[in-house]
């Protein structure tokens, strides 16, 4: 129900910085309704009667790779070196992770009792170097409503400085790598790469909340002594750095003895934790010791990832981190309370079999994406109370009876003087009753006008990829996308008007709700699957790039990626996929799926020029990297035959090899005596070696260099040319050419022409004679 914004303006943030607040327990009362005490920054603000603090003006822009770090300005230093600058965690927005609507299998972990330190996950991790921020936190047993937290600075060589703030109302105890610039500013003195600042704090914080998720206590964070639970420092941070290449941020929490810690929820003291992995999502569910469950662990685990996979709408958070709040040892002000990507806590005692299932109504809370204005603004607890009992009723908790009685409630007379676009006319929480009501008749007059093929989850889907906060224009035309004109103008009826509107039938429902109707989600593949991300080009063809991120390419290359496109409904359905290059969609494509299918749907896009850009499917993303080639080189060169006659032909042969992680080009030249006789250019896939030979003809007699070169290195091998030519060698056909050599001693020829001689001499004698 309660529910803090990805990204919180500026005069939003100081309510949730750590510091500040009340000095011991119990709190008396505050005179705003609606407010929550603490201060930082020396500001102090109230987040509304509804007990919520979306944005409702235009933000931060959601940034592509890592939002939470603000983008760069570059200055130029007196030795001309390029200087640029970056900030992290001025908001609560956290960067989209992986996690889309792709099923997966459940797999539940065994219970297990932290007795050391807990450890959240990254908020940020990236290549390349890294600032990494930790923050521990600890109790300080002997000061009940204090908490004890170091911040500790790993801070790589190109960072020329550095600078965080902590909460106005802390107290520093301790600091090492930095001073102090003023009551909360303090700067890194640059004499050791790992700096810390050690602070104490009051966690305690109070709210005053009525209506369907407020609860009879005040407080939203508290610290009693035996343990803790709280949300975390917001420390804004800025640095300087040199060099092309961005200097990133990454933030971890920890807890100094038992505890456990998500993104920005942090619990001390002894915890037992539960784990259950589904549909791209990792469940953690943090029980503390003192907390007495109505609903077991692993009911809550089950029922959340079955809302999971029914909720259809994109923005799926790889982690979502739960805590159980002790029910009865705190008077808590609200029954839920969710912060920041996907960390919540409920308390303890409330059932997951009931329409105002506070468990649901916060996780859906985290598949909100999409900022609001004043005039949208009671789609973010309407919604979510809506869904939190359609959920329930189709996980058969409840039957419809208590259902519409949920529903029902916002067609009371309290609310007919009520136009959910107009903020001041609500009363009696009408965002939560009155909005709830209105979305379930949007999703009936929707699945009614398409014959159940689309639902409220189309329009809740297109709104996530919305940057800028939605309008009402725009959220009607998302209606009449997905059902038409008539819904459109009913719809514009039911929120912009004070018409009364009235809670359908269970006969309308079991018509509409009865089957579940196409429910089509999509996503990237894991990015560990190669072959789902290839790439073709002058390099390769098709060729497997995934298996790590950032998936590198060269300039002019095509990616292509199988999009998973999936059916969880009972019906078949129509899907319209789109594939965004750093939030711009340059490839959709259309089709038909069948209730329960899954398949791939390969889209592609053309990278002309270097960079680094996140494509996304569905607020799913993985990073690209595209670079100019690598420059490939030739690494030996052979001729064949080495010795040969003039006018003989030899063949010479480079070997040319890439051993980058990117594809390489060279173009290979091929010289005679360092004339250029041949060139080649090849295109290298990366970490391949080949070969290309060329043929020249030899003229002239004596050695001769034959080389082949990349332009920077090249490579040489001699020939030896005989001054015989082919012609002055060549034997008349018939006459035999070899040598003949007789068994004994001499010459054969020799021996026959002097025996001639002899037969010759002894007839000139006989003639002589006669």
């Amino acid at each position: 129900m309660f529910v803090v914004p990805r990204r919180v303006v500026a005069v939003g943030l100081v309510v949730l910085l750590l510091g500040g607040g009340i000095s011991s327990l119990p709190v008396a009362a505050t005179a705003d309704h609606g407010a929550v005490t603490g201060t930082s920054d020396g500001a102090a603000t109230g987040v509304g009667e509804n007990c919520t603090d979306k944005t409702e003006t235009a933000s931060a822009q959601r940034g592509q790779a890592v939002g939470a770090v603000q983008s760069s300005t570059a200055t130029s230093e007196s030795n001309g070196s390029i200087v640029r600058t970056r900030s992290a965690d001025t908001y609560r927005r956290q960067p989209r992770g992986q996690g889309g609507d792709t099923a997966g299998t459940a797999a539940t972990a065994a219970a297990s009792v932290e007795t050391g330190t807990a450890t959240s996950g990254a908020t940020q991790t990236s290549d390349g170097d890294v600032i990494q921020q930790t923050q521990t936190y600890a109790r300080v047993p002997e000061q009940p409503g204090e908490v004890e937290v170091t911040l500790t600075y790993e801070v790589p060589d190109r960072v020329i400085d550095l600078e965080t703030h902590v909460p106005a109302e802390a107290t520093v105890t301790e600091t090492d790598g930095f001073e102090r610039v003023n009551e909360s500013v303090y700067e890194w003195d640059e004499t050791t790469d790992t700096a810390t600042i050690s602070y104490r704090t009051n966690p305690n914080r109070t709210i005053e909340k009525s209506g369907p998720e407020g609860a009879e206590g005040r407080y939203l964070s508290v610290d009693t002594g035996d343990w803790a639970l709280l949300t975390r420092s917001l420390t804004p941070t800025r640095w300087r750095y040199t060099g092309q290449d961005p200097v990133r941020y990454n933030r971890t929490l920890r807890t100094a003895g038992p505890g456990a810690a998500g993104e920005e929820i942090v619990y001390l003291g002894e915890v037992a934790t539960f784990e259950e992995t589904a549909h791209n999502q990792t469940f953690t569910l943090a029980v503390p010791e003192r907390a007495t469950m109505t609903a077991s662990p692993i009911s809550v685990l089950d029922s959340m990832a079955n809302a999971s996979n029914a909720l259809r709408v994109g923005d799926r958070d790889e982690q979502v981190f739960v805590v159980a709040a002790p029910s009865e040892a705190v008077d808590w002000g609200v029954e839920g309370y969710q912060i920041g990507d996907a960390d919540m806590w409920v308390q303890s005692g409330q059932s997951l079999d009931t329409a105002n299932n506070v468990w649901l109504h916060e996780y859906v809370h985290s598949r909100q994406a999409y900022e609001t204005t004043r005039e949208t603004r009671w789609t973010v607890e309407g919604w979510a109370t809506y869904y939190a009992a359609v959920l329930t009723l189709e996980q058969d908790r409840i039957g419809f009876d208590e259902f519409r009685t949920q529903l029902a409630a916002g067609g009371r007379p309290v609310y007919s003087d009520v136009a959910l676009t107009d903020r001041s006319s609500w009363t009696s929480d009408a965002n939560y009753r009155k909005g709830a009501l209105v979305a379930g008749r949007a999703d009936v007059h929707i699945r009614s006008a398409t014959d159940r093929n689309k639902t409220l989850q189309t329009v809740f889907q297109s709104l996530n990829g919305y940057r800028d906060p939605v309008t009402q224009s725009q959220f009607l035309t998302e209606i009449e996308a997905a059902g038409g004109a008539s819904v459109r103008n009913t719809t514009a009826t039911e929120t912009e008007t004070t018409a009364t509107v009235a809670m359908w039938n269970e006969a309308t429902h079991q018509r509409l709700f009865g089957a579940i109707p196409a429910r089509i989600g999509y996503s990237l593949p894991p990015v560990d699957r190669a072959d789902a991300y290839r790439a073709d080009s002058l390099y390769r063809s098709d060729a497997p790039v995934g298996g790590n991120e950032p998936i590198r390419l060269a300039t002019n290359e095509t990616l292509a990626v199988d999009a998973v496109v999936e059916n969880a409904g009972g019906e078949a359905g129509a899907y319209n996929v789109s594939l965004a290059v750093n939030e711009t969609v340059v490839a959709t494509k259309q089709g038909q799926i069948e209730p329960g299918e899954r398949t791939d749907v390969a889209m592609t896009h053309t990278f002309t020029d270097p960079g680094r850009y996140v494509i996304s499917v569905d607020g799913d993303t993985v990073t690209v990297v595209v670079t100019e080639p690598a420059a490939a080189s030739v690494t030996d060169v052979t001729a064949s035959p080495r010795e040969v006659r003039q006018g003989d032909r030899v063949d010479v042969t480079a070997t040319v090899a890439n051993d980058n992680e990117i594809p390489g080009t060279t173009v290979v030249e091929f010289r005679r005596n360092d004339a250029v006789f041949a060139e080649q250019r090849l295109y290298l896939p990366p970490q391949t070696t080949t070969t290309v030979a060329r043929t020249v003809t030899l003229n002239e007699p004596g050695t001769v260099s034959l080389s082949a070169g990349d332009g920077r290195t090249t490579t040489t091998v001699d020939v030896v040319v005989s001054t015989e030519t082919a012609a002055s060698t060549s034997t008349p056909t018939g006459m035999r050419t070899d040598t003949q050599t007789t068994a004994g001693e001499g010459d054969g020829f020799t021996a026959l022409v002097a025996g001639l001689a002899v037969l010759l001499a002894a007839l000139l004698a006989r003639h002589r004679g006669s």
